[in-house]
């Protein structure tokens, strides 16, 4: 586990009076909308992400809207057991990929505690956490209350060159056994020789996205 420092252990301190241990995983719809985020482009997202904290599994349903006008949707599904990754559009093609990126096993590294903030009438409290991308900054709103996250904002590092993404959280639970199975069509390239896709792979099939809002989850909410 990385090195804690006295802020960080005051936060966890602050969490663990509010009775937010971590649960066995992270389960939520979900909407993202960005501008010149990242590499830039603007989009839109929306969707369903599980993540399973204890088994390390990692699943999405999304629809992604592109700036060029291009909607991209599908499933994706993670294991960190065997680093593998699978793609499977609504055209009902399935990719399998080596994938490493981390699952998060709990809730995130927490940087700095900005503030308390109120969603509507809602107390929240906002706090910068770490991001795997030196490009990127990212906070989330955390609802003390009833232990879940609320929305994460992401920015661009280098200020002179602006950027943003909101990612709004919906319907927060805890993911089931089901939401992490394979269809038949992904068990049938089990296998597969040549990864042809893999979540933090730059370049990809000008056909195939995977969802942003999945890796953007991934490297808030880990260790």
């Amino acid at each position: 586990m990385k090195f804690l420092t006295l802020a960080f252990l005051m936060i966890m301190v602050a969490l663990a009076s509010a009775v937010c241990t971590n649960p066995s995983g992270f389960r939520s719809t979900f909407t993202s909308t960005s501008f010149n985020l990242g590499n830039g482009g603007s989009s839109y997202e929306t969707g369903l992400i599980n993540i399973d904290f204890a088994g390390q599994r990692a699943s999405s349903v999304f629809e992604y809207y592109a700036e060029n006008g291009k909607t991209y949707s599908g499933f994706t599904f993670s294991f960190a057991a065997n680093q593998t990754s699978y793609l499977m559009g609504f055209d009902g093609k399935c990719y399998e990929a080596t994938s490493t990126t981390p699952i998060p096993s709990g809730w995130p590294t927490v940087i700095q505690d900005i503030g308390t903030y109120t969603v509507g009438v809602f107390p929240v409290e906002l706090y910068e956490v770490e991001s795997d991308s030196a490009d990127l900054k990212q906070s989330v709103l955390f609802d003390l209350d009833n232990c879940v996250l609320v929305s994460s904002y992401l920015a661009n590092a280098d200020q002179t060159n602006p950027g943003f993404g909101t990612i709004n959280f919906l319907n927060v639970g805890v993911p089931s056994d089901s939401d992490f199975q394979l269809p038949q069509a992904c068990i049938d390239v089990v296998g597969s020789s040549k990864p042809k896709i893999g979540f933090n792979h730059h370049k990809r099939n000008a056909d195939i996205q995977v969802s942003k809002v999945l890796d953007h989850v991934l490297n808030a909410m880990k260790f």
